[in-house]
């Protein structure tokens, strides 16, 4: 298999969902390249790999069950980690399907936060993607949660020259309340900051 044929595969599909808040988020087009790829289900995950003929294992590279585009951004252990800290954080239920992710999930919120919202899910199932894939790839041998959520934060602080002024600043805020409270979340189960935390 290669990409090339992933995206002719994705552009002959007959259901491409139409879904005009992966395009509309204010990210690198890149990114939003690879959201369409998440919301279309076709991102090279796994399962997917497994179909183009790939003899690899299958199992999820943060635990022991099966890598699917589901598991690995919304059901594994270490994913749902990560969004109980957004929970927590800005008191918003998760998605419950890739599907409604760039959907209904935010149906309800105040349309300027709920960009601010999109803007940082990027940021985190990216996050997930590339540090998934230096487990796979780079012989990374292990991944703390906080390093993902700093990541994740570093991203959103870049990400947020993309936006307008005024918005900058609450992208900044809300990384820095998710910081905040992901630091306290781990101090209780025995993180301290003298820990390595790697880029």
């Amino acid at each position: 298999f290669t990409v090339k044929s992933m995206y002719i595969d994705v552009i002959n599909s007959s259901s491409i969902p139409t879904s005009k808040h992966v395009w509309a988020v204010k990210v690198p087009l890149k990114i939003k390249v690879f959201m369409w790829f998440v919301h279309k289900q076709v991102i090279l995950t796994k399962d997917n790999l497994i179909k183009r003929n790939w003899t690899g294992p299958t199992r999820c590279s943060f635990c022991d069950q099966d890598e699917t585009i589901k598991h690995l951004f919304l059901d594994c252990p270490f994913a749902r980690v990560l969004w109980r800290t957004v929970h927590i954080a800005f008191n918003i239920t998760p998605p419950n399907s890739v599907t409604t992710l760039f959907g209904t999930w935010l149906t309800g919120i105040e349309p300027d936060l709920a960009r601010h919202i999109r803007v940082g899910v990027c940021a985190l199932l990216w996050t997930i993607w590339t540090c998934r894939n230096d487990l796979v790839f780079n012989r990374t041998s292990c991944i703390h949660f906080l390093q993902v959520i700093f990541r994740a934060t570093v991203v959103i602080r870049s990400w947020s020259l993309l936006t307008p002024m005024e918005a900058r600043e609450h992208l900044v805020i809300g990384s820095i309340r998710w910081e905040m409270v992901a630091r306290d979340i781990f101090n209780r189960f025995g993180w301290r900051s003298c820990n390595r935390i790697g880029n």
